[in-house]
């Protein structure tokens, strides 16, 4: 999600003022949202009953390790989650009773089977609550989903705004001339010459790729091709016989390929010489310049993927960039200047505890 992706890369924190105090009760406060230590310390005994419930070893308690991997996690977690509602309040969103019931039902659903009793089980496991999965786990995802849908919608493509990519960018828009052709690609210069006699004979073209062509073989290096007229696309002296002077049904002579194409797309597979056999199937079509009408809905979804949603994360950030300047952390709970790699999410998909 990108407001995930934005919450990393506003950075950590810890570089946010400390000259505000910090009530003893609270981890951190954000804004006007305290986030207290009672808090806190039920998340934690969730953690580890969590790690109980899964097999996992958790490292002890008041070391280094048990810091980096449970508590920093727990702390980034909840004042990111106290960030996106300060956000939300900002935009006028809310989130209804009836849709976080909604969104736990579809949850219970799909990871559940609709099995209630299943689910009450994971609950008591996890010692949760079926209030705290909609608070702590459903209600951020739902608040993220819509803070990024508002401010989306404010983002727009304008019409000025296809038109202007169009004609910045026309060569984009342009189809190459092509040509059907069948084409084998030999691994030397005595087999370039026993394949291209058996050709002349009317030898299936199948037949000979099958038995001449180098390794992987047909269809990636003998058999029917679309070769396009633009440079870089194809091995040059394939391209240059395909679209230069040879007649449609005429078997080529042979092809050397260049040395440049050998070393980078054929190493070892040439002794010591590669060579293309080229039979054109029909003549060359002709490119043509699609007009604005024929790709402006391409280039509209084109836009919308990259640069809307550009816009939208630099405006996320922007968000999460105010909220930090209105972080502070008890000194004993802010982070470090660098988060351990091990460090947990700070979103909340899932709605198993």
């Amino acid at each position: 999600m990108v407001f995930v992706l934005a919450a990393a890369a506003c950075g950590n924190d810890s570089s946010s003022s400390s000259n505000v105090s910090v009530p003893a009760a609270d981890v951190a406060i954000v804004g006007d949202r305290e986030i207290t230590v009672s808090t806190l310390d039920h998340q934690i005994e969730q953690r580890v009953a969590a790690a109980e419930a899964q097999k996992q070893k958790l490292p002890k308690p008041g070391t280094q390790a048990y810091r980096d991997q449970v508590v920093d996690p727990l702390v980034g977690r909840l004042v990111f989650n106290a960030q996106v509602e300060n956000i939300a309040a900002k935009l006028g969103i809310k989130v209804t009773d009836d849709e976080l019931n909604k969104a736990l039902d579809d949850a219970i659903k799909q990871q559940y089977g609709g099995d209630q009793a299943k689910f009450e089980a994971d609950l008591k496991k996890f010692k949760f609550t079926a209030d705290e999965v909609k608070q702590q786990l459903i209600r951020p995802s739902l608040l993220q989903k819509k803070v990024q849908e508002k401010v989306q919608s404010g983002v727009k493509i304008t019409d000025k705004d296809v038109q202007d990519y169009y004609d910045k960018n026309t060569s984009q828009f342009a189809t190459q001339d092509s040509r059907e052709v069948d084409f084998l690609l030999v691994g030397s210069r005595a087999d370039a010459v026993a394949a291209r006699a058996e050709l002349a004979k009317n030898v299936k073209w199948e037949t000979v790729a099958k038995k001449y062509a180098i390794p992987p073989g047909p269809p990636s290096t003998g058999g029917k091709f679309t070769a396009t007229n633009q440079e870089g696309a194809l091995e040059e002296n394939f391209r240059k016989a395909v679209f230069g002077d040879l007649g449609t049904g005429t078997l080529s002579a042979l092809i050397p390929v260049s040395d440049a194409y050998k070393k980078s797309s054929l190493p070892g597979k040439c002794k010591p010489d590669c060579f293309f056999l080229i039979k054109p199937l029909g003549a060359v079509k002709p490119g043509k310049q699609q007009s604005f009408d024929e790709v402006k809905a391409q280039i509209r979804s084109q836009l919308e993927q990259s640069q809307v949603q550009q816009e939208v994360d630099k405006k996320i950030k922007a968000l999460l960039a105010e909220q930090k300047k209105l972080t502070h952390y008890a000194p004993k709970y802010k982070p470090p200047a660098t988060p351990p790699a091990s460090g947990g999410s700070t979103g909340g998909g899932s709605t198993s505890p």
